[in-house]
């Protein structure tokens, strides 16, 4: 996937601020940054075509998101969370995802439902390519926000987009460390996820959605506890 600036045509009329906000969340989310990397304001200047201000100002706003980490008089660095945070996000996920989709199934319009199969046949299209693991990243990720598009609540809609984002790295180390049968599962989820929108059947689509997260939380533990083991046994 191309990690450069995104088409200017989509920030007609934004701030300059907004512009790179958005520009260094997405370089972010597709692991052009990882954990713990430095965002030096120079660097992302000169990378992301903008001055130092919009560029102080993104951080300022990705820090109050938490994907960023200011130190004072120091410097800013992608947040990095250990594994007792990432299993909290996860668990707080399993609680709020479902609520989420379950609002705002009733109210998903023609065109909105229309969006979500064609992102569902994009990411279908893509799971378990390794050549296009990058892109299976992004188009799931659109896919599952794509569903919160009903929720009369946006403050919770926006906190839910924003544990995704928390989560994205996490989601690839997990992902890219499937077996065939994990796959499987994620691409019957997504199915199921589809049928229960076509179908207008919020609870089914709540628990399908609650599942999928917790299946990726305990692969994730159970990878964390795998390599703890080997640790310990060098």
């Amino acid at each position: 996937m191309n990690d450069g600036l995104v088409n200017g045509a989509l920030f007609n009329g934004v701030s300059e601020t907004a512009r790179v906000v958005h520009e260094l969340r997405e370089l972010i989310l597709r692991g052009s940054f990882t954990p713990g990397e430095r965002l030096g304001q120079e660097m992302l200047a000169k990378r992301l075509q903008a001055s130092r201000m919009p560029v102080r100002a993104a951080l300022q706003q990705l820090e109050r998101e938490e994907l960023v980490t200011i130190v004072p008089n120091s410097g800013a660095w992608v947040t990095r969370m250990d594994a007792e945070q990432i299993d909290a996000i996860y668990r707080l996920r399993e609680v709020i995802e479902p609520l989420v989709v379950r609002t705002s199934l009733p109210n998903l319009t023609a065109e909105q439902i229309e969006r979500i199969h064609e992102l569902g046949d994009k990411v279908d299209e893509v799971t378990e390519n390794p050549e296009r693991f990058d892109e299976f990243m992004v188009l799931e990720r659109e896919f599952h926000i794509a569903t919160f598009a009903g929720a009369d609540f946006p403050g919770y809609r926006d906190r839910v987009e924003q544990l995704w984002n928390r989560t994205q790295f996490s989601r690839g180390t997990v992902a890219c460390q499937f077996t065939a049968a994990d796959w499987a599962c994620t691409r019957a989820d997504h199915h199921l996820m589809r049928y229960y929108i076509d179908n207008c059947d919020a609870e089914a689509l709540g628990e399908i959605v609650r599942l999928h997260i917790r299946r990726t939380r305990r692969l994730g533990a159970q990878l964390e506890l795998l390599k703890d083991q080997s640790i310990g046994s060098n």
